[in-house]
């Protein structure tokens, strides 16, 4: 049972993104949630520097992430790596873009109900 929500709340991660729905970051991450990680830029073949974003950055990122519909419709993978009382590791992988995949690890924590804390993540090549 846990399981299975703590998987429901992560694919609401990237659903935020895709939807562009600020409701799922304010019911399912925490208020002082952060997203720290590295993207990868294809056109110059480098890796942009290490980028941290609090909630409020991390809530106009999803606002406008997919205007254009740049989301596919993929399936996203979600692997729960670890599973305590009160904290859990997930690790999910998807496509953001078209040929554009990511790997994040999320890390929720549970109060009431199981919210998402942090984010780290990267571009996969």
């Amino acid at each position: 049972m846990e399981q299975n929500e703590i998987i429901q709340i992560s694919k609401k991660y990237p659903q935020a993104f895709k939807d562009m729905d600020l409701n799922l970051i304010d019911r399912f991450f925490t208020e002082n949630a952060s997203k720290t990680g590295f993207m990868y830029d294809y056109e110059s073949s480098n890796w942009t520097d290490v980028s941290t974003t609090g909630i409020s950055e991390l809530k106009n990122w999803v606002a406008g992430y997919n205007k254009k519909g740049i989301m596919p419709n993929s399936e996203v993978k979600v692997q729960i790596l670890d599973l305590q009382e009160k904290i859990a590791v997930v690790k999910l992988e998807m496509d953001w873009a078209p040929n554009r995949k990511g790997c994040d690890y999320l890390f929720l924590i549970k109060e009431d109900t199981w919210l998402i804390d942090k984010i780290l993540w990267q571009s996969i090549l």
